[in-house]
């Protein structure tokens, strides 16, 4: 399996408070309505332009984003906010972005 990490924009990935990593998961396993933060973006070999693409609107390490609903039924496709922007992924597309939960301002 190759992973792809995108070059970093700048902004950081911050650690959980507790010093512990925050747990990495597939961005189509997010929950509804959570923020996350973009830890990276897998290559998907049966789809190779798919992380350029997906790097194309957005999705590079330390962005913010959202599940915003999810397709019925069967949960896709899943539309997404990203910045300013909202996308609908397929399932397959969101699979490629892993996130982690964001950490809340204090």
């Amino acid at each position: 399996m190759n992973t792809r990490t995108l070059p970093p924009t700048g902004l950081s990935v911050s650690s959980a408070p507790s010093g512990r990593e925050p747990a990495v998961q597939r961005l189509d396993q997010a929950p509804k309505g959570h923020v996350c933060t973009v830890r990276h973006v897998q290559a998907d070999p049966q789809v190779p332009e798919r992380a350029r693409q997906l790097e194309e609107i957005g999705f590079y390490p330390g962005e913010r984003v959202t599940v915003m609903t999810r397709g019925f039924p069967g949960g896709d496709p899943i539309v997404v906010r990203i910045g300013q922007s909202t996308f609908a992924l397929r399932g397959a597309e969101a699979a490629c972005v892993h996130v982690e939960p964001a950490l809340q301002a204090q």
